[in-house]
């Protein structure tokens, strides 16, 4: 089939699907209880006993962890020798993306700008 599925109506092999069902609002409010619940305090508790159990050997913790840390993708250790190689700084990688984001944003504007434009002639 055309549409990433296969004859059984499924997603084929290597099709990731689409972005997922939107959040229910009554998710949203169980997290945002969530937030309200847990203080800093507690939270830095959590962490505390998270790395002490990940350095004594747990698995888990150790996975808990790196996935907030490093993230599900982390970087590819050619991707850090490359950065290095060209002695690009975190504040350099930060500043690009701000300067992309604000590009981005002026761009927005540009074409609400245009499009308001001709919705009136």
């Amino acid at each position: 089939m055309t549409n990433g599925r296969n004859e059984n109506g499924r997603f084929s092999t290597g099709n990731p699907g689409g972005p997922g069902r939107p959040r229910r609002a009554i998710e949203l409010d169980y997290l945002a209880a969530l937030g309200e619940a847990v203080t800093l305090p507690a939270w830095q508790r959590i962490v505390a006993r998270a790395l002490a159990d990940a350095e004594a050997g747990d698995p888990r913790a150790r996975d808990w962890i790196t996935k907030y840390v490093i993230g599900e993708s982390p970087a590819r250790l050619i991707d850090l020798a490359a950065r290095e190689q060209r002695e690009v700084t975190s504040a350099d990688e930060i500043s690009a993306l701000a300067d992309e984001q604000a590009s981005d944003a002026k761009w927005a504007a540009q074409t609400r700008n245009i499009i308001e434009k001709l919705a009136t002639s």
